[in-house]
């Protein structure tokens, strides 16, 4: 007896069939080596000739990097004072560079691809050689009497986070290629006719923007806040990627506190992304939007009853 399948069994089983081999890659090649790194992060690791030797030493490893490692502390410190500061100029530059590109403008398509270049070009040691050189910096700024005095003044933290904004302001910015197509995409998506009908209703541009571009592109910004922070979190100048990388093989720490690091690292960046998610992530729909949704749901209802 042959088994019969429909047309949607079909396509989920050949849906299944492509994922599976993600899911494998996954389990295999990322998943087992989070739990590893894990289990590690509460051992003391030494590796010898004779191979790995692990010393359970229960929560050593995270004491020891908060209250006797000051040099991780001090790099998470600015790590996120640099999303703080970081996220929000490249969302914007991105934004802002996208709407232009949309425009009607000869030679888009040379703009669009200047703009991403740097997305294809640009990886760790060029990026240092670019700092090496000084090309990622707002030049002469820092030797301005009024930007000494602005950093006198300011607080040592803050001090420090405008340092690292004008001396890598160029680099923030290279950072922005892949959201510009993002929020391009976004835009092409819009419909114009919804300009047209706000336009004839006496909405200006600047009340278009807000009342029709920003709220369509939600979905996009949430998307593109996720990407930047990753992105920015991943990149292989990060200080805190590097403290860890140098714990992983000192003689003194070892792999199982370098584990214990990149985990207390996961956890902010989870923590940093949620924060991020709660202020600019969904929002619950408008109650006038519900009353009127429920008012068509009673007119439905009584129209069924009166045939």
């Amino acid at each position: 007896m042959k088994l019969k399948m429909s047309r949607k069994a079909r396509e989920n089983m050949l849906g299944y069939a492509f994922v599976s081999i993600w899911i494998i890659g996954f389990l295999i090649f990322t998943l087992i080596p989070i739990v590893r790194t894990f289990l590690f992060s509460f051992h003391k690791i030494t590796i010898t000739a004779d191979g790995i030797r692990q010393n359970f030493i229960g929560m050593s490893n995270y004491k020891d990097a908060f209250l006797s490692d000051v040099k991780f502390v001090d790099v998470l410190i600015e790590y996120v004072g640099e999303i703080i500061l970081y996220v929000p100029i490249v969302i914007v530059f991105a934004l802002a560079i996208s709407l232009i590109l949309n425009m009607k403008l000869k030679g888009k398509g040379f703009f669009r691809t200047l703009f991403f270049l740097p997305v294809i070009i640009i990886s760790g040691p060029v990026m240092e050689e670019f700092i090496d050189q000084g090309v990622t910096s707002i030049q002469g700024v820092d030797q301005m009497s009024f930007y000494k005095d602005l950093i006198f003044a300011l607080p040592e933290f803050l001090g420090t986070l405008l340092n690292t904004l004008v001396n890598s302001f160029v680099m923030i910015l290279w950072f922005s290629g892949v959201q510009i197509l993002i929020f391009l995409s976004a835009l092409q998506k819009i419909d114009r006719p919804i300009y047209e009908a706000a336009q004839i209703d006496g909405a200006s541009r600047w009340e278009a923007f807000w009342k029709i571009t920003l709220p369509t592109m939600r979905p996009m910004i949430i998307l593109n806040i996720v990407y930047t922070i990753i992105s920015i979190s991943t990149f292989t100048l990060n200080e805190v990627i590097i403290v860890i990388q140098e714990n992983s093989f000192s003689s003194t720490t070892g792999l199982g506190y370098a584990a214990a690091l990149a985990w207390i690292y996961f956890i902010i960046l989870l923590l940093i992304i949620g924060i991020f998610m709660l202020l600019y992530g969904p929002k619950k729909e408008n109650p006038y939007g519900e009353k009127i949704k429920k008012q068509k749901r009673k007119g439905g209802r009584h129209a069924k009853v009166s045939q």
